[in-house]
């Protein structure tokens, strides 16, 4: 994988890990909906963000350490 792609899978996955935490502090502080919908919300986006991270990187071999093994 180039590394430009890596860049942007990595800055998608870390938007994805912020937006969980504003939905779950700002949701409710804001009035929109309960604490429990807000930890959903940070629960989907961060299994999202975890999937993307895996998905991009799991298959990728580091040449470094390949060789020693």
């Amino acid at each position: 994988m180039e590394s430009e792609e890596r860049r942007a899978a990595d800055a998608f996955s870390v938007f994805l890990f912020g937006l969980g935490i504003l939905l779950l502090i700002l949701g409710p502080c804001a009035g929109f909906y309960e604490i429990a919908t807000g930890l959903i919300a940070l629960v989907a986006c961060w299994v999202i963000a975890v999937t993307i991270r895996v998905f991009y990187f799991h298959g990728t071999r580091d040449e470094r350490r390949s060789r020693y093994y």
